[in-house]
């Protein structure tokens, strides 16, 4: 509400004086207003004797809301545009029980028939007009209707329900607004807690925010105890390496042994393997109602003893026996290496075992070799299956016919590969050449020693391909891929333009709130209309902000994949022939002339050429 006076005065300072007078007089009540709560504006003069004793004619607004013209110019052209549901308020007043129904903004969701009455019924009013009802959602106009006579018998206060959660850690109000009854006060809202003994945790803003309230609120966390904080278990403390990594081991000269790893953790009789930290007690916790809530007791641990282990006291395990500390589980065992002396045939039939297994012969065609540690064949894998939980050397070759495969978690090394499958999570290291096979690695692939030639079939690898020599001159098909799925930065780009065209919904409506905060602030409360629109605000925010949130975790998670595989490189040392197609990320290359010692990124979306 806003009303207009013009008082003539000497000064502004007394203008306003008068000004508060005649308001007062006008809207018959006492004003108790803010300096911001005026406008004053000099719109002429009223002379005197010769100049003397001249005087201003001041034009004096005052705004109950609070906001200026400006100001509300501000917010009509923040909230222009901006994506709001429906709202409606139902109200009882002297003259009846009125229903204000207010229009969706932008693409919002219109308020449904059916929501009124649900509400209605709710809250047991009588004698209801629906036809006005629907008339009312239809027209959707802002206006106050009355739809039913006030009925002062049915008047209702307002009420509260309290839950409390089984753990009493927490306490949840609903609270339903008066109809035409007694509201609640700060001390009637304090009483009801106490009555169900809720008396720790209490959140006082909470309780000040429902006192006059007009909307209904419901499972408002109205008190919160403190939980038990929980010690700690038992832990166990490893003095050697789980997770060892290694691609091989330097050689006297410098050169590196692919064949001697160094991942076998070698121990001797008495060696430590574990020991053991004792649980640490925790701190209790208090229920809303006053009651300590003592925190579990910690979980001790047994050592994690396996095979040719023993305990030297109560939180000691160690070896005893001599050879290679193998995790299986959470069980620690120290496993001396399965040989074969010959080849595996049918004199020793397949392999299943869990360490490491040395084969001094040959696999034969046929025959799986499968365990949970490393594999090492001193001869040649013929048409066989090798599983390996650690990594796999084959000193010589693999002959695959197209449908024998390596797996492997650790590192695979080999002279040559032939029509074979491999795949490992880590690299694949061949000295001599890589043909016609079917390759899919972790980390990389490298063919550098000797001829070190690529040629023919599928060779995918995460971070780099690297050979001497890639294809034939007779132009055989070679596949060669690095990096991941293309679609994934087309899926970014669509993601982050989602994101911004959310956010500037979000500014608008955020400047809005600002503008209702401000005005809140400077009067105490906001008028009923301000408030509605202060809540449908709130709303839009939260859901503008839940999708900005949702989308940049997506975000996070596909640049996270884009991460695992950066610097991506395809590296030819000697020679590469033409019919070698080449992929990194999203981009691809096909050879058609012979290239000499070259190397290959992606740089800005095309694949570029940059020496070795």
């Amino acid at each position: 509400m806003s009303e207009m006076v013009r008082v003539t005065a000497s000064n502004q300072k007394k203008a306003l004086e008068l000004a508060r007078e005649e308001l007062a007089a006008k809207l018959e009540t006492e004003l108790e207003v803010n300096i911001e709560q005026l406008e004053v504006r000099q719109v002429g003069k009223k002379g005197g004797f010769l100049g003397f004793g001249a005087k201003k004619v001041y034009q004096i607004t005052f705004n109950e809301e609070g906001l200026s013209q400006r100001e509300e110019e501000i917010l009509d052209m923040t909230t222009e545009g901006l994506q709001m549901d429906g709202a409606f308020e139902i109200r009882v007043a002297d003259e009846g029980v009125l229903l204000k129904v207010i229009p969706a903004e932008g693409e919002g969701d219109p308020v449904k028939y059916q929501a009124v009455k649900v509400a209605l019924e709710k809250k047991e009013i009588v004698q209801i007009d629906w036809q006005l009802v629907q008339e009312a959602v239809h027209e959707a106009d802002d206006e106050w209707i009355k739809i039913a006579p006030r009925l002062p018998e049915l008047d209702k206060d307002a009420e509260l329900k309290i839950e409390i959660s089984d753990d009493k850690l927490r306490a949840f109000i609903s609270y339903f607004p008066p109809l035409g009854g007694k509201e609640l006060s700060t001390d009637d809202i304090v009483r009801i807690l106490n009555e169900e003994n809720i008396s720790f945790g209490i959140k006082e803003e909470k309780i000040t925010s429902l006192v006059k309230r007009d909307k209904e609120v419901e499972n408002l966390l109205i008190a919160e105890g403190r939980p038990p904080v929980e010690g700690s278990d038992a832990k166990f403390i490893y003095h050697f390496e789980k997770n060892k990594e290694s691609i091989g081991t330097k050689r006297e000269d410098g050169s590196i042994d692919y064949y001697d790893l160094g991942i076998i953790t070698n121990v001797n009789p008495g060696d430590v393997l574990v020991t053991k930290e004792a649980p640490q007690p925790g701190k209790p916790g208090k229920t809303i109602t006053g009651e300590e809530i003592q925190p579990p007791e910690p979980k001790d641990k047994e050592l994690p003893g396996g095979k040719n282990v023993e305990r030297k006291d109560d939180n000691t395990l160690v070896a005893s026996i001599a050879g290679q500390v193998v995790v299986d589980g959470n069980k620690i065992n120290v496993l001396p290496i399965y040989e074969v002396n010959g080849d595996v045939d049918l004199s020793t039939g397949n392999i299943d075992f869990v360490g490491n297994v040395v084969v001094k012969g040959n696999v034969m065609e046929g025959f799986k070799v499968k365990a949970s540690g490393n594999v090492e064949v001193n001869g040649h894998v013929f048409a066989a299956h090798i599983d390996a939980g650690g990594s796999v050397i084959i000193k010589k070759g693999f002959v695959g016919k197209n449908k024998y495969h390596i797996h492997a978690q650790g590192d695979v090394q080999a002279k040559f590969i032939e029509n074979g499958i491999i795949k490992t999570e880590q690299s694949l290291i061949v000295t001599d050449a890589i043909m016609h096979s079917q390759i899919s690695v972790g980390k990389s692939v490298e063919v550098t020693q000797n001829k070190g030639l690529l040629v023919g079939g599928l060779t995918r690898a995460s971070n780099l391909i690297e050979a001497n020599i890639i294809g034939s001159h007779l132009a055989t098909a070679t596949q060669l891929e690095v990096g991941i799925d293309p679609e994934l930065k087309n899926k970014i780009k669509e993601l982050e333009e989602d994101i911004s065209e959310t956010k500037v919904n979000l500014d608008k409506s955020l400047k809005a709130l600002d503008i209702l905060e401000k005005l809140k602030k400077q009067t105490g409360s906001l008028p009923q209309a301000k408030q509605l629109m202060y809540v449908r605000l709130q709303s839009t925010t939260n859901k503008l902000q839940d999708a900005i949130d949702e989308k940049k975790a997506q975000v996070k998670q596909l640049n996270e994949k884009f991460d695992n595989v950066d610097g991506g490189r395809i590296i030819v040392n000697r020679k590469i022939y033409p019919g070698v197609s080449i992929s990194i990320g999203k981009s691809q290359l096909n050879v058609y002339n012979p290239m000499n010692a070259t190397s290959f990124i992606e740089r800005e979306g095309d694949i570029t050429q940059v020496p070795v």
